[in-house]
């Protein structure tokens, strides 16, 4: 999918639209997406949260993961959101941070070949004096919080790197025919290994807002039924087993 994103302006955007009414076609390959530590809660109402590598830095990264095959969401049927919370970084779009001028500030960008975007109809951007909307303030607002979240994310899993947390699993898979397969790469936050930290540590990760992240992350990984369980209603061979396997034996809190 290619994208446009140019910063906000009163003089390029003051025609700009945004429908609302676009749905989220825009996500149906869209299978694991990054998360902030501050949605934790309600992303694990919904599917796991996993740790995988960044592949350029070799960093950590933190993600919902939202399908049991690579392009495949399994949360997205017709258009539409299936879950009960849509992920901030699918929430944001068509909307995306950009740099302002020289300066470290951020700004809002917008991505001008997005289905959302519009010169004939949708909300608008800027009123007729070039003034941003009470759609573009939320869009702001929306963003700064994003920002904060990312920003605090970024902090967590430092942490969690930090404390060595993470252990890798391979989610196993048998279907109906006998036919196995299993995703690797993914990591978690294991009890075993917090149960192991010292007690400035635990003080130090709940002080910093972090141990909560950590049980939650822990907790969510009992969605990978969940996600059986769409992909099953979504057809082709029935997942009739699925299992977390820790790599070092470790066992998480649920399975």
């Amino acid at each position: 999918m290619t994208s446009n994103h140019v910063a906000l302006s009163p003089e390029q955007h003051k025609n700009t639209k945004v429908r609302t009414d676009v749905g989220f076609q825009f996500a149906e390959k869209i299978h694991v997406v990054p998360t902030v530590i501050t949605e934790f809660a309600d992303v694990a109402a919904n599917c796991p949260i996993i740790f995988i590598k960044d592949e350029n830095s070799e960093r950590m990264r933190v993600a919902a993961m939202l399908g049991l095959e690579v392009e495949k969401n399994l949360y997205v049927k017709d258009g539409e959101w299936q879950g009960t919370h849509v992920p901030m970084n699918l929430g944001r779009v068509p909307f995306s941070f950009t740099p302002l001028g020289d300066s470290q500030q951020l700004g809002a960008a917008i991505d001008m070949d997005s289905d959302f975007v519009s010169e004939t109809e949708g909300t608008p951007l800027f009123d007729e004096k070039g003034e941003p909307t009470d759609y573009n303030k939320q869009v702001n607002n929306f963003l700064a919080t994003l920002f904060q979240g990312e920003m605090a994310t970024q902090k967590f899993t430092e942490a969690v790197s930090k404390y060595d947390l993470l252990r890798e699993f391979h989610l196993q898979m048998e279907d109906e025919s006998g036919a196995k397969r299993e995703l690797v790469g993914l990591f978690t936050p294991t009890a075993n290994r917090v149960q192991q930290l010292s007690d400035e540590a635990i003080l130090e990760l709940n002080k910093d807002g972090f141990l909560a992240g950590i049980h939650i992350a822990i907790q969510s990984l009992a969605q990978v039924k969940r996600l059986a369980r769409r992909y099953n209603q979504a057809g082709g061979p029935v997942i009739k087993s699925i299992r977390i396997q820790m790599v070092d034996d470790e066992q998480p809190i649920t399975q």
